[in-house]
């Protein structure tokens, strides 16, 4: 988060790149390297060393059609590097190294031979010539188009601002498949999982298939191109610019707009299941609720978070550090399948083009998902060590699949459970994940053979409530009226217990909350306070400050510049609205929340949003904050679950939109999408996407009147199982109360405290270790102080890639059906694809690893679908059985999966715990 160093000295007439009309293009395109060859070239390289340096650089060989993408990127750079100096080649690499120093996304050896190449032609041991040229060709790839390899692999050095984005047909498809995707999630959250058409084979499955912003792109593209086809050239003349139904091409600019509206609202908003659960009479039965106030509560939730993403910018999108992996293979799928590519470029003796490479990836994901989740179940849920004696407890209880703790080397072979996600995030961020995951799985076999906290009785890694007779905690046996606890019926039944995963899973929540707070506010402190002034002044201004005055000297926030951007008074105006929204919402209806509640969750998304965006942009882990206002809201309003569920709605869904339109917006960023166009798209579907929902709901709950909606009984299938999750989290949060937890479990409220002191141990310690180191070595004897270095100093400065948050994420991953069995084969194949094959075959990795992400969860997805049509709907109740399909579920691993083991039986007494008259209290 720290920027490049000013150097006044320094003056770039070229800011980025960019085209500034089409003509301009056309005579780049002409020209070429063309003019550059009756130039001096006074750098003792010829032009062919230099072209062969950067075609080098960028892993090419080979090829013809120098018209096609990407080989305007080579004779970009490769003008760039004659024109360079060695003097401004040299300032660039010193920017570099020391705004990317610590980073953990920029390769160490990279930053070895720029430090190298700083240092003259001795330390690089090269020639005069060949130092000029590899430190003009580090600068220039660096300066003009991005210091990662990641960023390069899918975008251009240059913009043309003329390329066609905000047009009609792009707003056209965007939102009807927009307006398709929510109303068909919006039925489909409510069938029961087995009867659903989007999520049959998705909700119920860990992890879930995504039916993502990919998919969508490969129908996006044949429809636009049909468009540009038939469509006639009508169109209107507006201020200036004119609209037309067709004005040529589909291009990769319109696609990825209207993926943006298509990804930032698809489906339901949070308080869907809040409207669900205050309406229906076997929850809440607030017969009050009506259309306005449901329609209020969604467009302040939904838009708040449309208001913070724009506040976000100058700390998560403009910054080159932040690079959301998670963009990556998007943006990879639209030049693939929008742009022209240069045929027969060799990279590591590879020919295949982008583009047939994904239809292969695509085609074999398609065919392979069909055995491991149909044909031959067992190798999804490889727990192939259970196999040998099912019946054994403590085998399936370390090493199981399904309800176990996962602990077994090769525990699936299912893309879907652990290839999702390996080739886009960090190997410094997989590797953290999986040592805190293998650490934490000891810690909770620990809890739980020693019987903490009762655990023994309850199944080892379960996400369910339980009673004190070992059964799932029935919350309707101590509610009252109004959705608030019967205190008598409370007393004859008991408080809800939980099993050890799922205690310890509560404690490393609450660790991880300040301790990614105190870590990154510590560490980026500086870049943080200057964001803050950024941001004060540029509100201050009224707008006639730039927000991009103060930014770093990035390639692509240069080519952004070529755009009006959006003031910071755009993104408050949606702030204040949704805020006169929620008070409105909350103050106007009987739902017991006091309006400056939302004040509070405001402040407390306000603190922890940035932490959290930085977290995701760098490591690709992202914070969910359900569980921190599920726990605050407990405080506040111990006993009244309505103010629970309403508080919770507005926390999580304001950081939850947040967080996607931030990396919506980046994606914005790297595909040189006109801003305001950005702005505007996003609005339309995320307001539209509000009443769809709403009213589809109001349809729901009006015909299917029978008082069966929502039950296992409804004929339609909605037994809205989200709905049952969020009430009975406000029974336990809300109810219950968090005060009496912390009463069943008083090591809890100390994991807050555990986690805050690491952030600030660890961050200090990187900070200024050096300082402190040498303010110690003054004040003590040298013999000691040798022995301090020995065992604490060197120990420490290894683990300058250690970073908290992103290590103890992976100690969150626990229960819900999760364990160590999701992470394993992930790691082998962060390690080969992310670590190994980036560092060794650099060139093939950049053309080809998002693109095998890309097809492979398209297939995944598009597999999953036909899956679904043809066995749930064409096909039903077809059921192969075969030792394939059952032996993975014979022993007692599945067993504890659905509840029904444990490592105890029940008490004599007939119950375990607290006693009757030990049960706590406290509302």
């Amino acid at each position: 988060m720290a920027s490049y160093p000013a150097h006044t000295d320094i003056v770039v007439e070229d800011h980025g790149g960019g085209f500034d009309t089409p003509a301009e293009e056309r005579d780049h395109e002409k020209l070429g390297v063309d003019h550059i060859e009756n130039e001096k070239v006074s750098h003792n390289s010829s032009l062919e060393d230099v072209r062969a340096r950067v075609l080098e650089y960028y892993g090419r060989s080979g090829g013809d059609g120098g018209d096609a993408e990407p080989a305007k990127d080579i004779d970009f750079i490769f003008e760039k590097v004659i024109e360079m100096t060695d003097e401004r080649a040299v300032e660039i690499l010193r920017s570099t190294i020391k705004y990317h120093t610590g980073d953990p996304n920029f390769l160490i050896t990279t930053l070895e031979h720029l430090k190298r190449l700083v240092d003259g032609p001795q330390a690089a041991e090269l020639s005069q010539a060949d130092w000029s040229l590899e430190v003009r060709a580090e600068a220039a790839a660096i300066y003009y188009h991005s210091p990662y390899p990641e960023v390069r692999s899918v975008t251009d050095p240059f913009d043309d601002p003329t390329v066609p984005c905000e047009t009609l047909r792009a707003y056209f498809l965007g939102l009807v498949f927009m307006c398709g995707a929510t109303s068909l999630n919006t039925c489909e959250c409510a069938r029961d999982p087995e009867n659903q058409l989007t999520t049959a084979v998705f909700s119920p499955r860990q992890p879930s298939i995504s039916i993502g912003s990919n998919v969508l792109q490969l129908i996006l593209a044949p429809t636009g191109q049909i468009m540009a086809r038939i469509l006639p050239d009508w169109g209107f003349t507006f201020r200036g610019k004119r609209h037309s139904l067709n004005p040529g091409p589909w291009t990769f600019k319109e696609q990825m707009l209207a993926t943006i509206m298509f990804s930032v609202a698809n489906g339901p908003g949070a308080t869907y299941y809040v409207y669900l659960v205050q309406l229906l009479p076997q929850y809440l039965n607030q017969t009050w609720v009506s259309y306005g106030y449901e329609i209020l509560l969604a467009l302040a939730t939904q838009c708040f978070g449309f208001g913070f993403a724009g506040l976000l910018r100058r700390f998560v999108i403009y910054p080159p550090s932040a690079l959301w992996p998670q963009v990556l293979p998007t943006l990879a799928l639209n030049r693939v399948l929008v742009k022209k590519e240069k045929q027969g470029e060799v990279v590591h003796g590879w020919r295949l083009t982008r583009y047939k490479f994904f239809l292969i990836a695509f085609a074999l994901m398609f065919c392979y998902f069909w055995i491991p989740n149909l044909l031959f179940t067992a190798l999804r849920s490889f727990n192939w060590m259970t196999w040998i004696a099912p019946h054994n407890f403590n085998l399936g209880m370390i090493t199981g699949f399904y309800g176990g703790m996962g602990y077994n080397p090769w525990a699936t072979f299912d893309w879907n459970v652990s290839g999702t996600g390996a080739l886009v995030t960090p190997f410094f961020s997989q590797a953290q994940q999986y040592i805190a995951r293998v650490l934490s799985g000891l810690i909770i076999i620990g809890m739980y053979y020693n019987n903490y906290v009762w655990s023994a009785y309850t199944p080892i890694n379960s996400a369910e409530a339980f009673a004190n007779n070992g059964k799932v905690y029935n919350v309707t046996k101590v509610m009252g009226d109004q959705g608030k606890i019967d205190v008598e019926k409370y007393k004859e039944y008991g408080p809800p217990y939980f099993s050890g995963a799922n205690v310890f899973g509560q404690g490393a929540w609450f660790a991880w909350y300040p301790m990614t707070l105190f870590y990154y506010s510590i560490r980026h402190w500086n870049s943080l306070r200057r964001g803050f002034q950024e941001l004060w002044w540029s509100i201050k201004s009224r707008g006639s400050r730039s927000i991009y005055e103060g930014q770093e000297d990035d390639a692509q926030t240069r080519m952004m510049k070529s755009y009006p951007e959006v003031p910071e008074w755009w993104f408050m105006i949606i702030l204040l609205v949704s805020f006169a929204f929620g008070v409105a919402a909350v103050a106007a209806f009987p739902t017991y929340t006091p309006w400056w509640s939302i004040l509070i969750v405001i402040a407390m998304s306000a603190v922890f949003l940035i932490p959290s965006t930085i977290m995701r942009a760098v490591a690709n882990v992202g914070m969910g904050f359900n569980v921190l206002f599920q726990l605050l809201a407990g405080v506040w309003w111990a006993g009244n679950p309505l103010a629970q569920i309403v508080v919770t709605a507005f926390g999580e869904t304001f950081n939850t939109q947040a967080d996607n339109l931030v990396s919506d917006l980046k994606l914005a960023h790297y595909a040189k999408l006109p801003p305001r166009a950005v702005f505007r798209a996003q609005l339309t579907a995320v307001l539209i996407n509000c009443f769809i929902f709403v009213s589809l709901l109001n349809w729901m709950v009006t015909s299917f009147n029978d008082g069966t909606l929502c039950t296992w009984g409804n004929k339609a299938h909605f037994v809205c199982t989200n709905a049952v999750l969020t009430y009975a989290s406000a029974v336990v949060y809300g109810a219950f109360g968090v005060k009496n937890m912390f009463k069943l479990y008083p090591i809890l409220p100390w994991t807050f405290l555990m986690g805050a002191v690491v952030g600030i141990s660890v961050a200090v310690a990187q900070k200024w270790g050096p300082q402190i180191t040498a303010w110690i070595q003054k004040r003590v004897p040298a013999s000691f102080h040798k022995v301090l270095d020995t065992v604490l100093y060197r120990p420490i400065a290894t683990l300058h890639w250690f970073d908290p948050p992103v290590f103890w994420s992976g100690a969150l991953h626990w229960t819900n059906g999760s364990n160590l069995s999701y992470a394993t084969n992930a790691l082998y194949i962060s390690f080969i694809f992310m670590y190994y094959i980036k560092r060794r075959y650099s060139a093939w990795w950049e053309k080809y690893n998002y693109i095998l992400e890309a097809g492979f969860d398209v297939g995944v997805a598009v597999s999953g679908i036909i899956m679904t049509l043809v066995f749930n709907f064409a096909v039903r109740n077809v059921n192969i059985k075969w030792w394939g399909n059952t032996v993975a579920t014979a022993g007692v691993d599945f067993q504890s999966y659905n509840q029904n083991a444990s490592l105890l039986p029940i008490p004599e007494s007939g119950y375990f715990g607290l006693s009757p008259s030990e049960f706590p209290l406290d509302w």
